[in-house]
């Protein structure tokens, strides 16, 4: 479950940063509530396997179709 951060309290003068994102709903969920950066392995754990990232969903570049 991810954090949730109150703007009254946070002065919003730096970047909000957030440690350990593990899938896309984190990610998305992050960017909603304002988070400006973010690190996670979840991108690159998914590169290594062949899949890749997109608008409209994961896109696996191994399979026979996009070889």
């Amino acid at each position: 479950m991810m954090p949730m951060f109150d703007k009254t309290e946070q002065q919003r003068t730096k970047p909000c940063h957030l440690l350990g994102i593990a899938n896309e709903r984190s990610i998305l969920g992050a960017i909603s509530t304002g988070i400006d950066t973010f690190n996670s392995c979840y991108p690159t754990r998914l590169g290594h396997h062949g899949t890749l990232l997109t608008k409209e969903g994961q896109l696996n570049v191994k399979s026979s179709k996009h070889a």
